[in-house]
């Protein structure tokens, strides 16, 4: 991103704070791709994907007074989209099933993008994390405190061995 663009999105965030909306609603439409993308990626279902980035966006305008600028606003409300995207999937998915094997089989389904929608929610949710969006396996855990990162590692092993072995049939 260019130092304009930053200069421009920390002014955004700035007159945010103070509480002006279209400053916000602004801010919002500059990271609105990047929000909503990752969210599809983890659920897998547009319209939970509107929801959820909706509610995110929501709540982050509730927090922005808070927001200390020194971070970057993206991963920062990245982070919120993913919890928030975690939190749904475990509602309405058996998100903590970790077996590679239960994720369809379908000969049709070549496409990398296809595989990855087929995995199941938490092989789909580490691999999008790591491999799509760069976050590391100290990041990744924050968002699951149930597993330790060599489980985060094996599980990813996995699923790249599966993706690849879909793949190369």
């Amino acid at each position: 991103m260019s130092s304009e663009n930053t200069t421009y999105i920390n002014y955004l965030i700035e007159i945010s704070k103070t509480g002006r909306q279209r400053g916000f609603l602004d801010l919002c439409e500059i990271m609105l791709p990047n929000v909503f993308t990752v969210v599809f990626r983890l659920v897998n279902d547009a319209e939970l994907a509107k929801k959820i980035t909706t509610g995110t966006f929501v709540k982050i305008w509730g927090e922005m007074k808070e927001f200390d600028i020194r971070q970057s606003f993206l991963d920062w409300i990245k982070n919120e989209a993913v919890l928030h995207s975690i939190d749904e999937l475990a509602k309405n998915t058996a998100l903590f099933q970790i077996s590679i094997e239960k994720s369809s089989k379908d000969p049709e389904v070549k496409d990398l993008e296809n595989l990855i929608r087929s995995l199941p929610p938490l092989n789909r949710v580490i691999f999008v994390l790591h491999d799509l969006e760069g976050y590391s396996y100290t990041e990744i855990v924050r968002f699951f405190p149930e597993f330790i990162e060599d489980e985060l590692k094996t599980n990813l092993i996995q699923t790249r061995q599966y993706l690849i072995g879909s793949i190369a049939q």
